[in-house]
Parts: structure tokens; sequence; C-alpha cells
């Protein structure tokens, strides 16, 4: 994989050095521009860098001209603050960064005794940066452009893999050393990184886990995410292992649809219906199909959303509180109504969701308004609908993605908010910047090659979701597909769900591929996505006796516990009860809190509770265990616990330990 290249023409490139591409990048690999040394806020020892060489032209006074440029000796070079400090030679808390036979010494110095140029005759852009694989080792190339005096562009490419900054997305898997060598550490699948100044590239390497033949017996599936998810695991040497059972997946289904578990009759009908392979694809249509139209649906799926769009207040109480839980109620009102998660996150910045039908006004603001500063807007939006963390570069440029500063600011003022126009009505906001006191011109961030400017006049805010929602750059669409396949799998393609940059890419770019033109084809309709989901061979995918190695790469699915409110809602499906008190939210907690507390046997002792129905209207102990066992844990009751359970099912009192027990074990409070 290769990113942030660019078309290489053929030509002799300058040989005069340049500060930004031939010096600062030295910096940064020796760690000078970093947090914890001369790029702190403060400096170390009055000498004062931009963290991760953001600023370029400050770095290069510091350097040059700070303290009389006591830095650097353009008669002696060799004799150089800069250098000696480097060396060793001179005290020096951060000890030696250099070799006296190093290429990164020799450089340091060339520039000095060149007489430390900014730039040099032909000022150069980098234009791209290109990480390839030779032998044991990543070679990371660079491309510069320059502009010749006749206007004529200039491309050319330099070897900058001794000053590049490595890193590997697992470890486990490789590693890479400061000079590009790469060392197996283990089979599986990682990327390299490579950073050099502002750019980004990354190269896929892969061993497999092993050398076994694809498995013939299979036939080609019609299924696109099927098929792409086979050939990520034949690629991998892995195989998923023997497909779940019907009753397993019937309460994978339900769980994951409307966060409960399937009642005994529903249980009963998906079994029946499961017979072939192809009997078991319709019924996981017609499941559901059956199950998103319910109101449960929409409130389970409604919590999902909200955690995605971080609806969740820090108190439970307040202004705060209550703000969210009117926005968490419209999401679920959107739900019902079958409304696309286009238009929710379209109607969600412009503010035009609404609670209910009758409701014909606007409630409360748009989403992102709910942050007063224009800054934590645009990174709000940037990390819920663009999956993308923009936050680093408030402050400085990001050190492992492309954006600057000014890009961070410049879309921060597409969301001013807005001001009088002396005439009574409203105009477009503005954001001035506080160094200079300049007014920022508004711009979206360059998602593509291009990046437009908003224009100040006009409706803004439909400008804004026109570019956030925009199939050209298919930033949320990517987001979007991403997230809820996380829901579904227990874990996303590409992690953290609202990182996605060139150093971090998707775990399998085909798989996240299909899923992205699977959303444009359904025009973002979360029934049909999760239809298309479910339906993949990989859904099937069993969750016991599996490895990390199987669970990382897909091969079988995580044991995952259930979030609080899915339990609450399996609990309240199983006993008929709602619990009168919260839960912790931690799974540890909770488990804690069922096991010691009163809530959940002062939950059982209640009357008209399914348990004690099933104790009443079941003729013998058997009949009780089995109905129980098909009611809290969707399966059939093993041999050695009917023998070793029967006599409990004699006695409603010990009946109900036998329940209680059951509903605080693993496998109830688990989504296997």
């Amino acid at each position: 994989m290769l990113l942030a290249t660019s078309a290489l023409a053929p030509s002799r490139p300058p040989t005069d050095l340049d500060f930004a591409h031939d010096v600062l990048p030295l910096l940064q690999r020796a760690g000078c521009a970093s947090a914890y040394c001369h790029g702190s806020a403060t400096g170390r020892a009055g000498f004062r860098l931009s963290l991760f060489g953001s600023d370029a032209a400050a770095d290069y006074q510091a350097i040059t001209t700070q303290f009389g440029g006591r830095r650097i000796d353009l008669r002696q070079p060799e004799r150089s603050l800069i250098l000696q400090k480097a060396l060793g030679n001179k005290a020096h808390g951060g000890g030696r960064r250099l070799d006296a036979d190093s290429d990164g010494y020799a450089q340091l110095r060339g520039w000095i005794a060149a007489g430390a140029p900014w730039q040099g005759e032909q000022p150069r852009e980098l234009a791209g940066l290109r990480l390839d694989v030779v032998a044991d080792r990543v070679v990371a190339t660079a491309t510069f452009r320059t502009n010749a005096s006749n206007g004529d562009r200039q491309d050319w490419t330099r070897d900058v893999s001794h000053v590049a900054l490595y890193s590997t997305s697992d470890p486990s898997v490789v590693d890479v050393s400061t000079d590009g060598q790469i060392r197996w550490q283990g089979p599986g699948l990682s990327h390299v990184v490579a950073r050099f100044a502002n750019r980004t590239a990354v190269v896929r390497l892969l061993r497999p886990f092993s050398a076994a033949a694809p498995d013939s017996s299979r036939s080609e599936s019609s299924h696109a995410l099927t098929r792409a998810w086979r050939a990520h695991l034949r690629e991998l040497g892995l195989t998923s292992g023997q497909a779940i059972s019907p009753s397993e997946l019937a309460r994978r289904l339900h769980l994951d649809l409307v966060g409960r578990p399937p009642t005994p009759q529903e249980l009963d009908e998906f079994v029946a219906a499961s017979q072939t392979a192809n009997e078991q694809r319709e019924a996981i249509e017609a499941c559901v199909q059956r199950l998103t139209q319910r109101r449960e649906f929409a409130e389970a799926w409604g919590v999902r959303l909200a955690q995605w769009f971080e609806l969740y207040p820090t108190e439970q109480r307040g202004p705060q509180a209550e703000a969210a839980a009117r926005w968490r109620m419209a999401l679920v009102e959107s739900l019902a109504k079958g409304q696309s998660l286009l238009t929710i996150a379209r109607r969600l910045v412009l503010g035009e969701l609404k609670r209910d039908d009758q409701a014909e006004h606007r409630f409360g603001a748009a989403m992102v308004d709910r942050f007063a500063d224009a800054r934590d807007r645009a990174e709000y939006a940037g990390r819920t609908l663009l999956g993308k963390r923009i936050g680093c570069a408030r402050c400085h440029d990001h050190p492992s993605d492309r954006w600057r500063q000014a890009e961070h600011l410049a879309f921060s003022a597409c969301f001013a908010p807005p001001r009088a126009d002396g005439a009574g009505g409203m105009m477009a906001g503005m954001l001035f910047d506080a160094a200079t006191g300049d007014e920022v011109t508004p711009r979206f961030l360059a998602l593509t090659e291009r990046s437009a400017v908003v224009p100040t006049e006009g409706n803004r805010r439909a400008e804004l979701v026109q570019f956030l929602l925009d199939t050209e750059h298919d930033a949320f669409a990517k987001n979007a597909s991403n997230r809820v396949f996380a829901q579904v799998f227990g874990r996303a393609l590409v992690e953290p769900v609202d990182e996605h940059r060139a150093g971090n890419p998707a775990l399998d770019e085909g798989m996240l591929d299909v899923l992205v033109s699977q959303f444009h084809e359904c025009e973002g309709r979360l029934p049909e996505m999760l239809s298309f989901l479910m339906t993949c061979d990989a859904y099937l995918a069993p969750s016991t006796q599996t490895t990390p190695a199987a669970i990382t790469h897909l091969a079988a699915q995580p044991s995952r516990a259930l979030s609080t409110d899915s339990f609450v809602r399996a609990l309240t499906a199983v006993i008929g009860h709602q619990p009168r008190a919260a839960l912790p939210d931690m799974a540890l907690a909770r488990e804690l809190a069922l096991r010691n507390g009163p809530l959940l046997r002062e939950l059982l002792a209640e009357s008209g509770t399914t348990i004690d129905a099933t104790f009443e209207f079941c003729a013998t102990p058997q009949a009780r265990l089995v109905e129980l066992w098909r009611t809290v844990l969707s399966r059939q009751p093993r041999a050695e616990e009917l023998a070793r359970f029967e006599p409990l099912a004699t006695d409603l009192p010990a009946f109900r330990d036998l329940a209680f027990a059951l509903l605080t074990g693993r496998e109830f409070g688990h989504r296997r």
C-alpha cells in the first residue's frame, strides 16, 4: 500500500541544503523536537523548538539567531554548540544524540558550513512520500517539487530513509529499527508507517500463520463481504472454524438487534427455519426485517447512536443531562421512523431532529452547537462524522497525520456562531487568529485534492453539511460503515473508530471498500446494512475455543460482556419485570452488584415473573429446567446439567436460586 505519493519526473535534483527538509528532520528523528525535550511548551535549558517540528520558521530562528546565534559557528562548524551537545562533548541533559561518523552529523555540519541557509537557490516543496520494501529493509523516498524560472514544474526524488521516523501498527508481528531494518517477531499482519516532515507513507507487511490450502469444499459465495472476508483469511493462512449452531445464531441476532435474547417461541421458529444454508440466510433476513420494525430496535440502537455522537453527559442530573436525554429520545424517534444514517446526521447538524410526530418545531440547537467554542465544534464534527481526530492541530501540526494548525483554524471558522448584521438579522460568524488578530478565512478540510473555501454569505451550515456527507471524499460513509461493523462484530476494521488516517489503515481495505459500497447502495439505511452484515459468513464465526490471533483477524468473534443497556433489556425480557435501581456501567462492578446486592434477588422475589410462571405451568422438574434454559440461555440444557439441577426444580425458592445463578453467570451476561 502506497500513500501520499505523486508522479515522479526524472530530473537533476539541486545540491544545496534546505532547513525544513534537510535539517529539521534530523532534529525530529533525534528526538530534539519531542514533548520530552526541546519541543515542550517551555523548551529545555533555554532552547525551545516547535513540537514535532511543526513551525520550521520559528525553529530556524531559534537555532540561527536566538542569543546572537551562539548555537552555530559559521567559521568553525564543528565547534557549533548544537553539534557539540548532540555529540555529548558538552553537558547535555538529553545525552548523546548523534555519532561523529554518522550521516546525520555530516549533513548538519555541512548545512552550517554552507552558511546555515533557510532555503537553497531553488525553493522546494515536499509533494509526496513513498515507502517500499527492498530485501529486508523499508526505503522511504520523498518527492520534491520545484518551479523553474520559466514557470515549468519539476519533480525529483530523494532517499530519506536515514531521517524518516518509523513505527509499526503491531510490534508483535514486525518491528523496524531506526535505519529501516525489518525484524519479524511472529506471524500476522502489520503496517509499517514512515513519517517525514508532514507526510506519511504506509506499507503493508504480512507473514501467514500457516501455509494451509484454501478450503475447496466451500463454493464461491454471492455475498460480496463473504468473498472479501474469505480472501482476507486465505492470505493470512487462517480458517474460521465450525459455524455456530442455529440456536446460538438466534441468540446472537436478537442481542445485536434488540439487546435481549430470543423468547423460546422466537428461538424455535428460527431454528426450524434454518435447516439448510440457504434457509438460514433467508431466516436471518426475515429476523432482521421483523426485529428492525419494532420499537425495541429503535430504543436499543438509539443508545448506540447516542454513544457514537457522544450524547452522554458527565453528570447524572442538570441541564446537560436533560439535553442529552432529549437528543437520545430524538435518535430513537428517528430510527423508529426508518430514517437513514445520512438523514439522521444531516438533521443533527442542522438542528432539525424532532422528538415526536407532534413536535413541529425544532427542539434545542444543532448537535455541534452544544459546544460554545468553534474549535470544539470542528473537532467534534471531525471525530463523529468524518472519523478523524484533528484535535492535535489546535496547538501544533498533527504529529501522525497531515493536519496543520492553519487547517484546523480554517475549519473551525466554518463553525463560528452567527452574529448580528446590524439590520435586525443575522450573518455568518467570524473567527480571528489569536496570534495575529486577522480574520480567518473559513475552509473545509482538504480531504481530497481540492480544498473548498466557504462563502461568508449564504447558508453556511447547509454547505457544511453537504461537505461533511460528501461522497467525493466518502469520509462519513467510511466512518459510519466502520462503526456499524464494530457494533456487530465486536471490533472495528479501523481502530480507534474515530482515527481514519494514512498511518492507521484498515485491518482489511477490501472488506472496508465492500462496506462503503453497500452503504451507498442502501443509502445509509441501518436495517439494510445490518442485514448485509449478518448474512455474511463472518457473522457465523465461533466465539469459543479461539485464539487471540483469530479474533484480531476476524477468523473468530470475541465473547464480550453485554453493555449495561443491553444487560438491563435482557434481564427485563427474561424475568418480565424491569429493575428498579440503576446498574453500574462497568461489567465487573455490575456483576458484583448483582451477586452481592439485593437488586436481582428482590426482582426474582416479585410475583408474576416469568421464572415463577415457568415453575407453575411446566408439569415436571425436567420440563421446568428445559424451559428455564431456553428462556435464559437460548439453548437446551446438557445431560449433566439436567442430572445435577433436577432436584432444584421441585421447590420454587430453589428454582429461583437456580435462575439467580444463571442470570449472574458469564453465559447470560456475554454476547457470544
